[in-house]
This record gives C-alpha cells, sequence and structure tokens, in this order.
C-alpha cells in the first residue's frame, strides 16, 4: 500500500472515532453507564465494543494476532454477553485506554498491508470500510440511545461534528413553496434491485439483479406528524379494523396510543394538543416534519387507514434510484454526486428532523423527496437475501436476521452518515421496533 492510502484510511478512522466520542460528551457518565430504556444496554456499552470489533477484525482476522484483552472480547461480544448482562461495565476512561491500544496496533501494522490483491478482505480495502461502517452505524444507534434520555440529561454540543464546522449554516432548509402532498405514478418495468457500483457495501446489498416492478403510485413526501395525528385522533390505536393480529396484539401488550416520543397536551385538536420529545427540547408538535418513532406495524395499519400500503422494497428504491429515461440506478436520489448539505438532512447536521420536502435538489428523477436522510423508511418487505446470496464476510451482519420478523428500512436519517445512504443500503429491524429514527411513506397499486 502506499503512503497516501494509508494516510486515507488512517484520517477516516481517526475522524470516524472522534464523532464518535463526541456522542459521548452529551451526557455524564453515570447517564451512560444505566440503560436509557426498554432493556438497551448501557451507552456506555457500545463505545467499548466498537473497539472490540476493529480488533478482531484488524488485529485478529487480518494479522493472526491474540485478542487485545480477553475480558473485553467476552464483555463487548453481544452475542457472548446478552444485553442483561451487560452491567458493571468499566469506566468510559478505561475503555477509551483500550481503544487507544488497539488504534495504536492498528495503524502500526496498516502501511504494510497490499490492497491490490485478490484476498477478498484485503481488496480495496475492504475490512477496513468494514470497520468503519460499523463505527458510523452505531454512532446512530447511540443517537437513539441518547433520543431515550430524557432532555434535560443531555447537552447540546457546540459544533455539529468533526468534518464541518459551519455545516449547520449550510444545512438550514431552503425556503420553498410547499410541495404538493400527491402521489407519483412510476411506470411499469425492468430496473436493477442492489448495489451496482464499486464501493463498500454489505453482502445483503448484492447481488445486483434485474426486476420487474409493476406499475404504482408512491406519495412524493413522507407522513407528516399531522397527517399521523389524524390517524390519532380518528380513533388509529383503538380500532381494531386497520390493525394485523400480530400489531394488535404488539399494540395492547405494549400499550400504543401514540408514537414513541408523543406526549397529549390539552385539549384535542388534531396535532395541536400533542407535544414531542426531540433530542434536546420538548415541544409543540412540529406538524410538517416526519412522523418518527413508530413500529412497522403502526406504519402498517397507518398506511391501512389511508387506503394505501407500504411500498414494496423494489418499488422504494426504484422510485428513489432508477432513471428511466436514461436507464441507469443512481447511488442517491439527485444522482451519484457524494451527499451535501444542500440535498437532504443527514449526518448529524441539525440533530432532528427537518419540514418534509425541504430539500428539491435531493429529489429522485421520479420527483420523490427526502429519499435520502430526515427518516428511514419502512417498507413491506421481509428482510432476507437476494436470490443467490452469500453470506460476508460473517453471518451475523446479514444471514441470521433472516428470520421472518425483521422488515426492511430504507433512505437514511438525520443520522445517517453519508457512507451509508446509498440507495441500495438495507436497514433493518424488528417489526415492533419503535426507537429508530423511522417514519413512512405510502403506496398504492396503479
Amino acid at each position: 500500500m502506499t503512503h497516501t492510502q494509508a494516510g486515507e484510511i488512517a484520517a477516516q478512522l481517526a475522524a470516524a472515532r472522534a464523532d464518535t466520542l463526541a456522542l459521548f460528551d452529551l451526557a455524564r457518565e453515570a447517564e451512560l453507564h444505566e440503560s436509557p430504556g426498554f432493556g438497551f444496554r448501557p451507552i456506555i456499552w457500545h463505545l467499548a465494543h466498537i473497539g472490540v470489533f476493529e480488533a478482531y477484525w484488524l488485529l485478529q482476522k487480518l494479522a493472526g494476532e491474540p485478542a487485545p484483552d480477553a475480558r473485553y472480547e467476552r464483555i463487548f461480544d453481544p452475542i457472548s454477553t446478552p444485553r442483561e448482562a451487560a452491567k458493571d461495565l468499566p469506566t468510559r476512561r478505561e475503555m477509551e485506554n483500550y481503544l487507544t491500544r488497539v488504534r495504536s496496533r492498528v495503524l502500526n501494522q496498516l502501511e504494510r498491508l497490499n490492497f491490490n490483491t485478490d484476498e477478498p478482505l484485503l481488496r480495496a480495502a475492504y475490512v477496513y470500510q468494514l470497520v468503519l461502517e460499523h463505527e458510523r452505524q452505531h454512532q446512530e444507534t447511540l443517537a437513539y440511545l441518547f433520543q431515550l434520555l430524557d432532555p434535560q440529561k443531555k447537552l447540546r454540543p457546540q459544533t455539529t461534528h468533526t468534518t464541518a464546522p459551519d455545516v449547520a449554516a449550510q444545512a438550514t432548509p431552503q425556503a420553498v413553496s410547499a410541495p404538493p402532498h400527491d402521489m407519483i405514478e412510476v411506470p411499469a418495468g425492468e430496473f436493477t434491485l442492489g448495489a451496482q457500483w464499486p464501493v463498500f457495501v454489505y453482502d445483503n446489498e448484492l447481488p445486483a439483479h434485474t426486476v420487474h416492478v409493476p406499475a404504482f403510485k408512491i406519495d412524493r413526501l413522507l407522513t407528516t406528524n399531522e397527517e399521523f395525528a389524524h390517524f390519532v385522533a380518528e380513533g388509529g390505536y383503538e380500532r381494531r379494523e386497520w390493525w394485523s393480529a400480530e400489531g394488535w396484539t404488539w399494540r395492547e401488550r405494549e400499550n400504543w396510543t401514540c408514537p414513541l416520543y408523543w406526549t397529549r397536551d390539552g385539549a384535542k385538536n388534531n396535532g395541536g394538543d400533542w407535544r414531542e420529545r426531540t433530542m434536546f427540547d420538548e415541544g409543540a408538535l412540529a406538524l410538517d416534519h416526519p412522523v418518527v418513532g413508530i413500529s412497522w406495524y403502526e406504519a402498517e395499519a397507518y398506511a391501512r387507514f389511508m387506503g394505501k400500503r407500504l411500498p414494496t422494497e423494489a418499488e422504494w428504491e426504484k422510485a428513489a434510484a432508477w432513471h428511466a429515461d436514461e436507464k441507469t440506478k443512481r447511488m442517491f436520489a439527485w444522482g451519484d454526486d457524494v451527499p451535501d448539505a444542500t440535498r437532504c438532512n443527514f449526518d448529524f447536521h441539525l440533530w432532528g428532523t427537518t419540514p418534509v420536502g425541504s430539500f428539491p435538489a435531493g429529489a429522485s428523477a421520479y420527483g420523490c423527496l427526502d429519499m435520502m436522510g430526515n427518516v428511514w423508511e419502512w417498507t413491506s418487505d421481509e428482510f432476507t437475501g437476494f436470490p443467490n446470496f452469500k453470506a460476508f464476510p460473517y453471518p451475523e451482519y446479514s444471514e441470521v436476521w433472516f428470520d421472518g420478523d425483521h422488515r426492511v428500512l430504507k433512505g437514511g436519517s438525520w443520522a445517517t452518515r453519508a457512507s451509508i445512504l446509498r440507495t441500495s443500503f438495507r436497514n433493518f429491524f424488528r417489526r415492533h421496533f419503535r426507537i429508530a429514527f423511522a417514519g413512512l411513506r405510502c403506496a398504492t397499486d396503479t
């Protein structure tokens, strides 16, 4: 490997780590050692887990070295140590010392590697990108967990993150006339589902393959808080007819009466009575923002209430990525140019959602808005492998979750890093999972 390649990878690793550490400054350490709720591991657990993952792939698997700390390897392995056993964890300082030791060894062996090889883990620095993507995804998971904390327990950061000190000004939503809340018709035809670009992708995005998608309609915009509040006002959580049998069972078991972060305030009036907790504040429900904090079951019930349905994964991806006139697939909704703050709400730039349709420069070829960033979007599809799927480099990322319960989410959220916004990326959560920054847009047959 050239010195330049090594330097670029080292810089990416350093930037990701700086962003991770900055997240842990959002709350006092005492809060980090408590479960934020719903039985999740303490927030601090993720700090050392990130280092254990890095050590496993870059030191143990790649270099054949022993585990830097057998105790850490056990405690911070999500399979070896289940959620309920993640107690009495080391201090943040001890964890950061472990991260420093691991990173020092990683950098020492970095310049000795050759990425111009047919070895799958090394080719095009795949394993380093794997480690980077893992850390970036955990940063979004950390945002979910911090969102569970009372805003009074958190300190708003002085800057957004390390890579662009002035990005908040650049990311201000554009003052444009409100786009119509209509549906866009996507004609029947073939397109390529999955990843087809020479970039790092996960095994579940492969192999790219041609699929025929019947004609359908899809909402131009994400479902807003105001629209979802209408569903609630019409008895959405009380009337059985809009829910599947399993969804109703979960609704009753968990006593769902509204999205996760909503609370009632005063008399009922189609939205104005609701308050919503955001990362650092609690206030009146922002009616033109996308609904967030809903499970797949709630999204499904809302779509049925509207006389619509959730889009399939192929429908969503075609509406987001396909350029019918050119018969080409875009890496991002707007094209192949890397994401920036004028095209979507991502990368922790604003620490919360933005009004739907605020980024017309990020529109897809079909005219859909907010398909990248803002909130993840539930699809109807079960998370499973594409035809001829091959697990790589380990089955625990994708294959073990082909369990019939997980559903595919697409598009990214305000806390998704740029490298994960590609239109082929497949997020996946259990159907009752509510803490993700997830909402929906509806579809119908034509």
